[in-house]
Formats: C-alpha cells, sequence, structure tokens
C-alpha cells in the first residue's frame, strides 16, 4: 500500500439504503458517499454482492497475516470466508447491490466465494455505463435501478428445488443462524443429507460454514447497526463480548467463531487501525 491504516480515517461515509426486493435474488441496495479515505470492514455474512464504483482505486485487505491486499474492482464479490477491511484512498462514489444467498444460483455464477468476478458477468456494458453516469449525476436511484433490473434480466427461474431451499435460508436468518443442522431438517421435512446437498450447490460452502458466518454477522450488526462498518466499532464490540466472561461454548453458539478466534480477529484488527490494547 502507498498509505498505512493507522494513517487513514474511519469516518464513516454518506449511507443511502435502498429497500428494493427481488425474491431469491436482491435483498436491498445502496449508494455510498466517500469524500476522504476512510476504513471500512467487509463481514463474511454469506451474501454476495454488486458493485459498482466511481472512485479513487480503494484496497481490500485480509488482515490475517498471510493475507493480501487487492484492488477494490467493479464486480460480482462472491460469500466471504474471511473479515476483509476496504481502504478508501480519497473521494468515491459506490453502488452496491445486496444479493441474497441463493443470488448466485438463480445468476448461475459459480466459483465465487472469497473472489470477484468482472462486473461483465452479469450486467451489460451499456447498462453499466448508464448507471454509472448516473451515479456522476447524482441521480442514486435510476443507478440502483438499473443495476437491480440488469440482475432480474439475467436470472434464471426459481425452481422448486430452490424455492424451498429459499425457505429454509429465511429460517436460519430469522433465527440468526443458531438452529442446528437436525432441528433445521425436521422444520423443513428432509434429511440433513439434503440440506448439505443443497447449501453445497445453491450457496457454494456447506451449511456450517453459512451458518457461522449469519452468526458472526448478526452479532456484529446488533452492536454496530446498519451501513458501512467502522473497525474502530468492530473492535469495541468484540472488547466488550470477550470481556464479558461467556463459557466457550456458547461464544461459538452464538458468534460462529470460538473465543480464540474472535479474540485474533480482534488483536488484529485493533493492530491495523492502531487502537491501544484491551
Amino acid at each position: 500500500m502507498t498509505a498505512t491504516a493507522s494513517s487513514t480515517s474511519s469516518a464513516a461515509p454518506a449511507y443511502r439504503r435502498f429497500d428494493t426486493v427481488e425474491p431469491l435474488l436482491v435483498e436491498h441496495a445502496w449508494v455510498a458517499r466517500t469524500t476522504a479515505p476512510a476504513l471500512e470492514v467487509l463481514l463474511p455474512d454469506g451474501r454476495g454482492l454488486l458493485q459498482l464504483e466511481v472512485a479513487t482505486p480503494a484496497m481490500l485487505v485480509d488482515i490475517a497475516p498471510d493475507g493480501v491486499h487487492r484492488p477494490d474492482e467493479d464486480g460480482i464479490r462472491g460469500p466471504a470466508a474471511r473479515t476483509n477491511v476496504r481502504e478508501e484512498r480519497g473521494p468515491s462514489v459506490r453502488a452496491g447491490v445486496q444479493l441474497h444467498p441463493l443470488a448466485l444460483a438463480r445468476l448461475q455464477v459459480g466459483g465465487v466465494v472469497d473472489s470477484t468476478l468482472p462486473l461483465s458477468s452479469v450486467v451489460g456494458p451499456e447498462d453499466a455505463a448508464r448507471a454509472r453516469a448516473a451515479l456522476l449525476a447524482g441521480d442514486d436511484e435510476s443507478a440502483v435501478h438499473l443495476l437491480v433490473a440488469a440482475l432480474v434480466a439475467r436470472a434464471h427461474p426459481i425452481d422448486e428445488d430452490l424455492e424451498a431451499f429459499g425457505e429454509v435460508i429465511a429460517t436460519l436468518d430469522a433465527q440468526r443462524g443458531l438452529l442446528p443442522p437436525p432441528e433445521i431438517a425436521r422444520a423443513a421435512e428432509v434429511t440433513v443429507s439434503t440440506l448439505h446437498r443443497w447449501s453445497v450447490r445453491h450457496l457454494g460452502v456447506d451449511l456450517a460454514q453459512y451458518l457461522a458466518a449469519v452468526r458472526f454477522s448478526a452479532f456484529v450488526r446488533e452492536a454496530v447497526g446498519p451501513g458501512p462498518v467502522r473497525p474502530s466499532d468492530v473492535v469495541a464490540a468484540l472488547r466488550w463480548y470477550a470481556q464479558a466472561g461467556y463459557p466457550p461454548r456458547e461464544v461459538e453458539r452464538f458468534t460462529g467463531c470460538t473465543p480464540v478466534e474472535l479474540r485474533r480477529l480482534e488483536e488484529r484488527l485493533a493492530a491495523f487501525v492502531g487502537a491501544p490494547p484491551a
């Protein structure tokens, strides 16, 4: 990087949310406008994202010791297995479409867990150019509409198998990912092996990974609220929870991470943003 994380402001960007919903495809959309360098935590939540950006190039930083730094480019991003920090280096405008967990199956886009495919894989160049022009003109609503419409046109119909699994996903999300697989299977009147097959086929990850991501995201969101997530807020939430002294089994059940994993994440985020030790 040309700038260190500690020299970068963590001020949150101006964030506008659009409650546009398309079944098993789009959960909502947003536009974020940043006027200065900023840091934002990208939480693993079992969901993908479509992003279009008009900006000073930003970087995605994997805060693991062996993590990589890569450009945060336009494209369709699959579910993340690890927490990343987005380092904004200057003024930017971004439009994002938060995808339903089953959106990638409807779009028939695979192999994107922890990776990003070009925007052109799901949005045509003309629609992308029009959406970018709308962002530059300050017409956020039109930009979002163009991107969502492009996804709807690209998506395949919902078949019976996907509809059944969509009902399971809705239940899991409503319960914060806290239901164990046998209980999920009984409620859905299917076998645990069927749930596993659905998950691998339609989500690209096994059910345990999805549940852990949902639990972790729900835990952090309960503490920091909606919109962009500042690293300092995540550090504070993790420290508060660690100091509460919950039993290790309860920590993993509630957050999707072991106490050691939570502590390691807190230490790495704190070191990344230059926060004082706990």
